[in-house]
């Protein structure tokens, strides 16, 4: 026989269940008030910054550059390696991770002594490297307007004209006076550029890992290999590190069986990235400096712990963050989401990786760096003896 339930009872049970669904909401609610009241705050002060603007500001404001500005001052400050991408930086960022670029194609270093520019790396295939100029061009003028009368922001922003648009270069090529015609227009360029150096050794240098390095990665082997290269070189100084998945392609190319990297995420959920048996099975060293950064980084850390290759330079920059592009509804967050911890386990943020080998460049070499010569380059010599070359 069924126990009938007395009304009673029923409302007590209910009264109960309410009670505690008061309880449990009033408690989260007292949990989210600090993080409520900062929200607010911080909407606060915005609000009245704007709305004072509006009552007493004498110009015109550009609202939208004022959000794009707010946000990536915002970003930047909860993250030194993240950022806030608006839509047309959000479009370029995703156009050169595919290797196509937009510009002239140069990068120019201020000469403090001259007032001038130096300019210190031409892109493959750009419109720069189109109109003949090199590495080590001094440029005078821009246009009809001198270099040493502007300031550095100004030069560069005459650097960067929209598409289409026709640059004067008045250039100084050692005694030498050059003007050359550069139109700014859009070009593909690799990431990753090869040689043969001392007879029989592979060079390869990897600028940093975009969506077609590891393609273009490994036809650089595979023609270094034809042209009978016994060992290597691959060179990741001053790579900005790039595609986590270009970085662990190649490595799974290089190193045999096991794990490449850890990656953790702010809740400690962990992604892990292996290898396959395979392997390479050439001798090689791998050249480091101080610039060479995050995934540049798990690249000489992964080569390290498998003992695998010879890591060759200085102390790398010791970015242990990974980022991800993260899309918005205008825009995209480039945002550190995850800390890399290597084969070893050890993540290098803030200590970075170090050489087996330490070499280092002088201050007049690493001015001239991308001029040299490899038989100039004292951390070039350094590898090359630690693959037994015996090089003066």
């Amino acid at each position: 026989m069924k126990k009938k339930i007395e009304i009673g009872t029923v409302i007590f049970i209910v009264i109960v269940a309410v009670v505690l669904a008061c309880l449990a909401t009033y408690m989260y609610l007292t949990s989210m008030m600090p993080s409520l009241v900062t929200k607010e705050n911080f909407y606060d002060r915005i609000t009245e910054v704007n709305k004072t603007i509006e009552q007493r500001y004498v110009g015109e404001a550009d609202t939208d550059a004022a959000m794009d500005s707010l946000l990536t001052g915002y970003v930047s400050a909860v993250d030194k390696y993240s950022t806030y991408l608006n839509e047309e930086e959000y479009a370029s960022y995703t156009s050169q991770m595919n290797g196509k670029y937009s510009g002239a194609g140069i990068t120019v270093k201020y000469i403090s002594a001259t007032g001038l520019l130096k300019i210190i790396n031409v892109k493959s295939n750009s419109p720069a490297a189109q109109a003949d100029i090199e590495i080590g061009d001094i440029i005078v003028k821009i246009g009809d307007r001198n270099v040493e009368e502007m300031s550095y922001e100004e030069a560069i922003n005459l650097l960067r004209a929209e598409n289409g648009t026709v640059i004067s270069l008045s250039l100084l090529r050692g005694e030498q006076e050059l003007t050359k015609s550069v139109t700014i227009g859009e070009y593909v360029t690799s990431s990753v550029e090869y040689e043969m150096i001392e007879g029989d050794v592979g060079y390869v240098a990897i600028s940093e890992f975009d969506n077609t390095t590891f393609d273009d990665f490994k036809k650089a082997v595979e023609s270094l290999e034809n042209d009978g290269a016994a060992q290597f070189i691959f060179d990741v100084r001053n790579n900005t590190g790039g595609s986590l998945t270009s970085v662990v392609n190649i490595l799974d190319f290089l190193l045999p069986e096991g794990t490449l990297v850890t990656l953790k995420d702010n809740a400690g959920k962990e992604t892990v990235h292996s290898s396959d048996a395979n392997s390479f099975s050439k001798k090689y060293a791998v050249l480091i400096n101080g610039s060479t950064y995050s995934g540049g980084e798990l690249f000489a850390a992964a080569v390290r712990d498998f003992k695998a290759g010879t890591l060759v330079g200085e102390t790398t920059y010791g970015k242990g963050y990974a980022q991800e592009i993260i899309p918005l509804s205008r825009g995209a967050l480039y945002l550190s989401t995850k800390m890399y911890y290597p084969p070893n386990g050890e993540n290098y943020d803030g200590v970075g990786v170090s050489p087996d080998v330490e070499a280092k460049l002088s201050a007049q070499l690493e001015d001239r760096f991308y001029e040299l010569d490899y038989k100039e380059d004292t951390q070039i010599i350094a590898a090359l003896n630690a693959l037994g070359k015996q090089v003066a």
